[in-house]
């Protein structure tokens, strides 16, 4: 089987440094502990995400990730699934943005890191 890769609405993206799953379950407002510490919840669904990290990318793949994603209300995202276990795709949406330049010198442009996260749009 040929190597998949991660893309943006059909377009391909450097692969992150850092991927990292996380998952958040909601349950219903009647889950609660009791007083003596034995928890009765009822799950509603969890939101799957993950927490990308870019390390030392050129400004032209750092500026064309962050078009793809910034500001938009849902995006087309394919990726590794922990869940399934299989490349996938989803939508998703884009929070928590974090960038650090490294050198800025002419022609040499480059940035250290470049980091966020992604929150899927339907429950799992």
């Amino acid at each position: 089987m040929a190597q998949d890769y991660f893309r943006i609405e059909d377009t391909r993206i450097a692969t992150p440094s850092s991927y990292k799953a996380t998952f958040a379950t909601t349950s219903t407002s009647d889950s609660e502990r009791t007083m003596n510490l034995v928890m009765h919840n009822t799950p509603i669904g969890t939101i799957t995400g993950y927490d990308m990290e870019w390390k030392d990318e050129k400004p032209q793949e750092v500026s064309k990730i962050l078009r793809m994603v910034l500001n938009k209300p849902k995006f087309r995202f394919h990726y590794f699934d922990m869940h399934s276990g299989t490349w996938r795709d989803a939508y998703f949406y884009a929070s928590n943005f974090n960038a650090e330049a490294g050198t800025l010198e002419d022609d040499e442009e480059t940035w250290a890191s470049l980091s966020f996260n992604v929150r899927s749009i339907e429950a799992i």
